[in-house]
Protein backbone atom coordinates (compact mmCIF):
# COMPACT_ATOMS: atom_id res chain seq x y z
CA UNK A 1 0.00 0.00 0.00
CA UNK A 2 1.40 3.39 -1.03
CA UNK A 3 0.58 6.28 1.20
CA UNK A 4 1.08 9.96 0.10
CA UNK A 5 2.11 12.65 2.10
CA UNK A 6 0.86 16.05 1.54
CA UNK A 7 2.84 18.65 3.25
CA UNK A 8 0.48 21.46 4.78
CA UNK A 9 1.00 24.74 3.20
CA UNK A 10 -1.59 26.86 5.01
CA UNK A 11 -5.03 27.68 5.03
CA UNK A 12 -7.63 30.76 4.97
CA UNK A 13 -11.03 31.11 5.30
CA UNK A 14 -13.31 32.86 2.76
CA UNK A 15 -16.23 34.76 4.03
CA UNK A 16 -19.55 34.93 1.37
CA UNK A 17 -20.96 38.12 1.43
CA UNK A 18 -25.17 38.42 1.46
CA UNK A 19 -25.38 39.63 -1.89
CA UNK A 20 -23.02 40.60 -4.80
CA UNK A 21 -20.53 43.29 -5.16
CA UNK A 22 -17.66 43.82 -7.68
CA UNK A 23 -15.11 42.06 -5.18
CA UNK A 24 -17.14 39.83 -3.76
CA UNK A 25 -19.84 37.30 -4.52
CA UNK A 26 -22.20 35.71 -2.06
CA UNK A 27 -22.82 32.56 -1.39
CA UNK A 28 -25.70 31.78 -4.18
CA UNK A 29 -23.37 32.81 -7.03
CA UNK A 30 -20.58 30.40 -5.50
CA UNK A 31 -23.07 27.67 -5.65
CA UNK A 32 -24.07 28.45 -9.50
CA UNK A 33 -20.65 28.71 -10.12
CA UNK A 34 -20.04 24.91 -8.71
CA UNK A 35 -22.90 23.97 -10.64
CA UNK A 36 -22.04 25.44 -13.94
CA UNK A 37 -18.43 24.30 -13.68
CA UNK A 38 -18.56 21.27 -11.73
CA UNK A 39 -15.09 22.17 -9.66
CA UNK A 40 -15.47 22.55 -5.60
CA UNK A 41 -15.46 25.60 -3.90
CA UNK A 42 -11.47 25.18 -3.47
CA UNK A 43 -10.82 24.40 -7.23
CA UNK A 44 -13.28 27.60 -7.61
CA UNK A 45 -10.74 29.90 -4.81
CA UNK A 46 -7.61 28.26 -6.36
CA UNK A 47 -8.81 29.22 -10.16
CA UNK A 48 -9.59 32.60 -9.15
CA UNK A 49 -6.79 33.33 -7.09
CA UNK A 50 -4.56 32.04 -10.01
CA UNK A 51 -6.16 34.47 -12.60
CA UNK A 52 -5.43 37.11 -10.52
CA UNK A 53 -2.19 35.76 -9.40
CA UNK A 54 -1.23 35.49 -13.46
CA UNK A 55 -2.76 39.00 -14.58
CA UNK A 56 -0.68 40.79 -11.61
CA UNK A 57 2.30 38.91 -10.65
CA UNK A 58 5.35 39.07 -12.85
CA UNK A 59 6.39 36.11 -15.16
CA UNK A 60 9.51 36.63 -14.79
CA UNK A 61 12.69 37.36 -12.66
CA UNK A 62 13.47 40.99 -12.02
CA UNK A 63 16.65 42.01 -14.53
CA UNK A 64 18.95 45.45 -14.27
CA UNK A 65 16.77 47.41 -15.68
CA UNK A 66 16.89 49.25 -19.57
CA UNK A 67 20.10 48.53 -21.38
CA UNK A 68 23.18 51.02 -21.01
CA UNK A 69 24.75 52.85 -24.24
CA UNK A 70 27.27 50.51 -24.23
CA UNK A 71 24.81 47.51 -23.94
CA UNK A 72 23.15 48.55 -26.95
CA UNK A 73 26.48 49.37 -29.03
CA UNK A 74 28.00 46.20 -28.44
CA UNK A 75 25.00 44.77 -29.44
CA UNK A 76 24.43 46.14 -32.80
CA UNK A 77 28.57 45.47 -33.70
CA UNK A 78 27.65 41.97 -32.64
CA UNK A 79 24.87 41.86 -34.87
CA UNK A 80 25.04 41.04 -38.46
CA UNK A 81 22.43 43.38 -39.21
CA UNK A 82 24.88 45.66 -38.42
CA UNK A 83 25.60 46.44 -41.86
CA UNK A 84 22.20 47.27 -43.22
CA UNK A 85 20.87 50.17 -43.97
CA UNK A 86 17.96 51.44 -40.95
CA UNK A 87 15.65 52.31 -43.92
CA UNK A 88 15.53 48.71 -44.69
CA UNK A 89 13.85 48.32 -41.09
CA UNK A 90 10.38 49.30 -40.15
CA UNK A 91 10.95 48.50 -36.44
CA UNK A 92 13.39 49.17 -34.04
CA UNK A 93 13.91 46.58 -30.99
CA UNK A 94 16.22 49.06 -29.23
Amino acid sequence: MTVHVVKKTGDFVLRLREKDTPNAISGITLDALMTVTGMTKTELAHLALRKLADAYLPHYEKDDGPLTTAQIQAIREASTASGKSEERFNKTLL
